[in-house]
């Protein structure tokens, strides 16, 4: 993992609480379907100064064998020269470049993602959901994020044309993303 800041003045710095994270995604699937699935590896910090997080730090590692499908042959193709290459890239990363406060908890979030060593920017949309104390006396936050990439752009071009017409997967990938943060002692 890298440092998160560096030559700035940092007053909260938090954590991925990854027992309460959630990193989706959803893709077309022979024109009429969806296909779902998430990434259960990960970590990631942020840190920001600002209470609406709109100064916000984020960097996010997730390891790309860790994709899960519920189905192992798909899931194992997906974890092949054909998608993400897991072997050769083991870890898709999002650092942000600017966070922006559009009000009423809403935030438009920056950054750079790295997939199969290829670097893009992407835009997310999301929602500060808020502050509260665990029951251990824990400061958490939560956020909920969603955005859509397309897949082609990262070199992962596999598909398979249908005989009826269209491909067997989608180019547009959907992005939702449910983090909770702790924040850091």
């Amino acid at each position: 993992m890298s440092n998160i800041a560096e030559n700035i003045d940092i007053k909260k710095s938090w954590v991925i609480d990854v027992a309460h994270t959630n990193i989706n995604f959803s893709v077309s699937h022979m024109v009429i379907s969806e296909v779902t699935g998430t990434f259960k590896e990960f970590e990631g910090t942020v840190a920001a100064s600002k209470e609406d997080f709109s100064d916000a730090i984020i960097d996010v590692q997730i390891k790309s064998k860790s994709i899960n499908t519920e189905s192992n042959d798909r899931d194992n193709h997906l974890r092949s020269a054909d998608f993400f290459d897991a072997e050769k890239y083991p870890i898709l990363a999002f650092k942000s470049t600017e966070v922006q406060s559009k009000g009423n908890n809403k935030l438009v979030i920056t950054g750079d993602l790295t997939l199969r060593g290829i670097t893009k920017q992407v835009v997310l949309d999301a929602k500060f959901k808020g502050q509260a104390v665990n029951p251990w006396g824990q400061i958490v936050a939560a956020f909920k994020a969603t955005t859509i990439i397309n897949r082609k752009e990262w070199g992962l071009v596999w598909n398979a044309a249908l005989e009826a017409g269209g491909f067997l997967v989608g180019e547009d990938i959907e992005l939702n993303l449910n983090i909770e943060l702790n924040q850091a002692k």
